[in-house]
């Protein structure tokens, strides 16, 4: 979500807040949060390797609980009133970003508490002020933004979008993103790699995906699909609340975290819902043409129907249709017929004693002589050998 350039003339790696900033840090086997004094409150977050991060960049859960009310208490990232301390911080989760504060009061009562399985994290971030952040394209992660508590509005290219506890925010990649975010209102972020989620998706749909994945912007999450998903976020929040968990262990993390991907995937309208659903459309002429060019232009490589769809940037599904509207054949039927009109046009033109038919067929992909000779006659009414001889 925050792909953004830093306030002029501010570099974040020199930020230090005027006073000491809580950043509790504290895992299994501490016995107390580790106050970070303001001299050291830029340092690179600490990385421990457990069951739940696996290695991965994850600030460590507290035992405690937040006075905030806030989710997420054991995982707490910070807490200050400074505004460049606080963009400093956001930045270290996500990426640096611009950050203006709103109305008279230039002080903020920011909290952010963050945690991360594998390909997802969630946050509760609340700024405690009105602020309205700016961003160019993000292109590695799709972000969820999920109020729950007051109202903000979100901007992803054209798009626009008001965040309530009714309705949230789905962030694709590729395009700048502006937020007004008041000071009363708290938010779940979600924010969920790209390579990740396109995996996943490629996995459903039994083949490569063609072009970038983009979700509609607003979910609904007060009733059908989006309810649901909501519901399965909240489920994950809860047990990440919940000392010894099973959420803990690796292997529930990553089906935790698989199920509510493929969930998003299935339940929130994308440019694939129509290909999840079942529902192929034939590929456009223009790629039905690319495939018959490449069979015209070379019909003895042992082409496939999906090297064929690959070239045409379409799935094997949707060229396939697509041959079956303008030919009623699909694409290696017709391939074949185009060798066996090669293997006619070469023996007519062949001296009978230059070569013979099973030269001929195999040069052009048939290698089984009995099934090609039938197939042959079917085709022309003779036999290949007859055809020869004239």
């Amino acid at each position: 979500m925050f792909v953004l350039s830093t306030d002029a003339g501010a570099d974040a790696t020199a930020i230090r807040c005027p006073w000491p900033v809580r950043s509790r840090i504290r895992g299994p086997g501490c016995n107390a949060p580790a106050v970070v004094p303001p001299e050291c409150a830029m340092t690179p977050l600490p990385v421990r390797t457990n069951s739940l991060n696996s290695g991965r960049r994850s600030v460590l859960p507290r035992e405690e609980g937040s006075a905030s009310g806030m989710p997420l208490a054991r995982y707490e990232l910070f807490r200050s009133r400074d505004p460049n301390h606080v963009r400093a911080e956001v930045s270290r989760v996500w990426t640096p970003h611009t950050l203006r504060v709103l109305g008279g009061d230039s002080r903020l009562d920011a909290r952010m508490h963050y945690a991360r399985l594998c390909d997802l994290s969630v946050s509760a971030l609340s700024y405690g002020g009105t602020v309205r952040v700016a961003s160019g394209p993000a292109e590695s992660f799709f972000t969820g933004l999920v109020p729950l508590a007051g109202e903000a509005e979100a901007c992803c290219g054209n798009d626009r979008v008001r965040l309530s506890t009714a309705t949230a925010g789905v962030l694709s990649p590729g395009d700048p993103v502006a937020l007004r975010w008041p000071g009363d209102c708290t938010q779940l972020v979600v924010r969920l790699e790209r390579s990740g989620l396109e995996a996943r998706l490629s996995d459903l749909l039994g083949a490569p995906l063609r072009r970038p994945l983009r979700f509609a912007p607003a979910m609904t999450v007060g009733s059908g699909n989006g309810s649901s998903w909501l519901r399965g976020l909240r489920m994950l929040v809860a047990e990440l609340e919940r000392p010894g968990s099973l959420i803990e262990r690796r292997a529930v993390a990553e089906t935790f975290e698989r199920t509510l991907v493929t969930a998003l995937l299935m339940g929130q309208p994308s440019n694939y819902t129509r290909m999840l659903d079942g529902e192929v459309p034939a590929a456009p002429t223009r790629a039905v043409s690319i495939a018959l060019e490449w069979i015209a232009n070379h019909p003895k490589w042992q082409h496939t129907t999906a090297s064929l769809a690959r070239e045409a940037d379409v799935t094997e599904r949707s060229l396939q249709l697509g041959f079956r509207k303008h030919f009623k054949m699909g694409p290696m039927e017709y391939l074949r017929e185009t060798r066996l009109r090669g293997v006619r046009d070469q023996l007519r033109a062949a001296q009978s004693d230059a070569v013979t038919v099973t030269e001929v067929a195999a040069e052009w992909g048939f290698l089984h002589a009995g099934h090609f000779a039938a197939r042959y006659q079917q085709r022309f009414g003779e036999r290949p050998s007859e055809t020869l001889r004239r």
